[in-house]
């Protein structure tokens, strides 16, 4: 069985980490057999092409694959596609990301049999909380709609996301899997050391919040600095750090100047494996205005600290219901941030059952369900 795992871009990000999991743990699994192998293909951006080097496995660059709505953008990849489908005769198709499924119908057309699989890794535009038009909204649908009737199992990465698709009607039927992780961490000490050190601020014990993200709309970064003064009140020691860059990151600074919190709020941009200094962190928020289910709040809970994140997507399937607040609702934010971090509540492991949902956001758990579903399909 040859797999392909396509996505638009190869930059950091949590569908890109997605995919490394996935394609490590179906190398591991597939090795032993020469007729069976995975391979990855992608537009832009060097993060897949660095770890596919590193873990030995065949990528592909296609420059055709953009993230664009551009109707010529959109032809070129498609008619490319069908050409490269041609020739390397992939068995199955596991597509990552909106641009993509326009490469279901260039598979279909290459090849009748192959075996297509699309993981919606968030509603994006279609969720109730994306700011944007009705038309825009219904266009996008019928999109999805469409391109569906090429795709032979769309899957969903949490629950919310499945319920949801079925409430608008955009899948009669789909198929949960939980995303997975598998993360090495340093230390607390030396995650600490270098995360002070990149904001240029001796440690004294200070409480030291953070979020790894794209400084981007649907991360919600401006809400956390809004209220951060607020956050100050409940724990004078807290300091912020948001790792990750984007087109907000302009906009976040002008704020971050304007309330005056440029010795409390630090953006240090992307830093490569970042999520190996989770340890550092006393606590990681995710704001986010919606998500499928974020690979950086699964890896956050994995390392042990304390987490909450608004209550969108599978952030509650992740952290429970009392770790997670009101979308925007800063009272709520502030209620859940304060027992979160007061001592006299019990532990947080045992308020939300910590090794067990830890376990059930395994890469290798992951890996073994996406491959159950290749092979059902496939034969």
């Amino acid at each position: 069985m040859k797999i392909l795992l396509l996505i638009t871009k190869g930059e950091i990000g949590g569908a890109q980490v997605f995919v490394a999991n996935l394609a490590k743990g179906l190398k591991n699994k597939l090795c032993g057999n020469d007729e069976s192998r995975v391979e990855i293909a992608c537009g832009e951006g060097d993060f897949l092409f660095n770890f596919a080097k590193k873990e030995n496995i065949v990528i592909h660059r296609l420059k055709s694959l953009k993230r664009s709505s551009g109707f010529f953008s959109n032809i070129n990849f498609f008619f490319s596609f069908i050409s490269f489908i041609k020739k390397n005769k992939f068995e199955v198709l596991h597509l990552n990301s909106t641009n993509t499924l326009i490469g279901a119908i260039s598979a279909k057309i290459a090849n009748r049999k192959i075996k297509i699989i699309f993981t919606v890794h968030g509603l994006s535009i279609l969720d109730p909380n994306y700011e944007a038009g009705v038309i825009k909204k219904f266009l996008y649908k019928l999109f999805f709609k469409f391109c569906f009737l090429f795709v032979d199992k769309v899957v969903f990465v949490s629950q919310n996301n499945l319920d949801l698709a079925k409430k608008i009607k955009l899948v009669k039927n789909g198929y949960l899997i939980y995303n997975g992780v598998d993360t090495d961490y340093l230390s607390r000490d030396e995650a600490r050391k270098f995360l002070f050190d990149r904001m240029g601020v001796l440690d004294n014990d200070k409480f030291l919040i953070g979020s790894i993200g794209r400084l981007a709309y649907p991360k919600n970064y401006e809400f956390l600095i809004s209220i951060f003064d607020k956050i100050i009140e409940i724990e004078p020691r807290a300091h912020l750090v948001l790792i990750g860059d984007g087109p907000e990151r302009g906009r976040y600074e002008a704020l971050i100047g304007q309330k005056k919190l440029e010795n409390r709020i630090f953006l240090l941009g992307e830093i490569e494996m970042g999520t190996r200094y989770l340890k550092g962190l006393d606590l990681f928020i995710l704001p986010s205005i919606y998500e499928g289910l974020s690979i950086s709040l699964i890896e956050a809970l994995n390392s042990g600290i304390s987490v909450m994140a608004s209550n969108v997507g599978g952030n509650e399937e992740i952290i429970g219901v009392n770790n997670c607040y009101r979308l925007d609702d800063s009272d709520d934010f502030l209620n859940v941030f304060n027992k979160i971090i007061d001592v006299k509540v019990d532990s947080y492991k045992n308020r939300n059952n910590y090794n067990v949902r830890r376990n059930e956001f395994l890469a290798i758990n992951m890996m073994e369900k996406y491959l159950d579903l290749y092979k059902k399909y496939y034969e």
